[in-house]
């Protein structure tokens, strides 16, 4: 773990840095200045950037190869990484960044992006919510999933946007679904996954889908991706992949190459003596606010199979809704936490910002809505998983 103050961390000569995982490596900031300063060509590997006010400005040619860029909070400029020269992001996660301005929450880009084998998930902004192109971008095998605009954004832009065998779902702005947008013509090549009709409706696209993600965790891998639920549309739905996944696992493991940045591996045969029991936790139907947090209840059952049920909750960020005497609406930034709960036990989690910053929460008493996910599993790698909107949330 590398810390500073008030430092950011200049590279004005060719330059390779390269850590231990980053599962291993981390570079927290302060979140009073961007982490790294790239003015010459650069490449940055195995390790995790998170905590600055923003983790890269770019201004030359960067590869990002097995990094996590997650956390960073910046003011008018992309929440992860400002990019004004050619970008390559490969097997890298890029998550849960935000700025308060209408650049790209995980990305903005001034130059070519190029986004091979990543996740791109849970990052927010005014504008679009994952990355923001104004040159071309490209994806392949990449998972874009829940980012979201707090107006009338989009999941992915790019000038042009090309995208092919990838997930692009669950990307929300203030009206609703939107993942996909080309400035000029979009191009798809092919085997994409979506929850609408933006990326891509050739006859190897599967638009207008759920792309049934499972848990976002590191898989095996160094840096975290969404793997993929039996029955998922985007399990043998791609071709021409790259011949490794996010995690470095071969492809294909099935009759085909998978969608997105994960390889799933064939279920097991079940014999008719094997336990194939499936676990379903409960979630309390309302949310309540104290001490800065919002807090949902959850109880494991006691049919768990493998003790005990583990995950992260979360609280998405449209414009929370006042059901009151008035209409009334609060934007409501990011928030999750983590639990760990025996079976047969309930227990309430608190959903708070990171490093202990707060968020702007209800302090009139009302009921207020919101869109609650949870992802949870045993420790028999049994998977759920939980999403409801509008879910009641009651201010003190």
């Amino acid at each position: 773990l590398v810390q500073y103050e008030e430092l950011t961390l200049p590279i004005s000569d060719e330059t390779e840095v390269r850590g231990a995982g980053a599962n291993m490596t981390v570079v927290e900031g302060d979140g009073k200045a961007v982490i790294f300063s790239v003015n010459a060509k650069a490449t940055l590997s195995g390790l995790t950037m998170t905590g600055g006010a923003g983790a890269i400005q770019s201004n030359a040619d960067l590869t990002l190869r097995g990094v996590a860029v997650e956390d960073n909070e910046r003011e008018a400029a992309g929440g992860g990484i400002q990019s004004n020269g050619p970008l390559t992001i490969d097997s890298s996660f890029i998550g849960f960044n935000r700025t308060n301005g209408s650049s790209g929450g995980a990305i903005q880009a001034n130059s070519s992006v190029t986004l091979l084998n990543s996740t791109v998930a849970w990052n927010s902004s005014k504008g679009n919510g994952g990355i923001n192109g104004n040159g071309a971008v490209a994806a392949t095998n990449s998972t874009v999933v829940f980012n979201s605009s707090e107006e009338s954004g989009v999941g992915v832009k790019g000038s042009p946007l090309t995208v092919r065998n990838s997930i692009v779902a669950g990307n929300e702005n203030s009206t609703g679904t939107f993942n996909c947008f080309s400035v000029t013509e979009f191009v798809s090549l092919g085997g994409n996954v979506s929850d609408d009709a933006t990326c891509g409706t050739g006859a190897t696209d599967r638009p207008n889908v759920n792309p049934l993600l499972g848990t976002l965790a590191l898989h095996g891998g160094t840096t975290r991706l969404y793997d993929l639920l039996p029955g998922s549309p985007a399990i043998d739905a791609a071709s021409g992949c790259p011949p490794l996944d996010q995690r470095g696992a071969a492809r294909p493991q099935g009759a085909a190459c998978d969608s997105g940045s994960y390889e799933a591996t064939p279920p097991p045969l079940v014999t008719p003596s094997s336990s194939n029991s499936r676990f379903f936790m409960r979630v309390g139907r309302k949310l309540r606010l104290r001490d800065y947090a919002i807090w949902v209840r959850l109880k494991c059952p006691r049919s768990t199979v493998s003790p005990p049920c583990r995950g992260r909750a979360y609280v998405t960020n449209p414009p929370l809704v006042f059901e009151g005497s008035g209409p009334r609406t609060m934007q409501l930034r990011p928030l999750w936490g983590k639990f760990s709960i025996r079976p047969g036990e309930v227990e309430a989690v608190a959903l708070r910002r990171p490093f202990g910053r707060t968020s702007r929460l209800p302090e009139k008493p009302g009921k207020w809505r919101v869109t609650l996910r949870v992802f949870a599993n045993d420790g028999a790698g049994e998977k759920w998983n939980f999403q409801k909107r509008r879910m009641p949330l009651i201010a003190r």
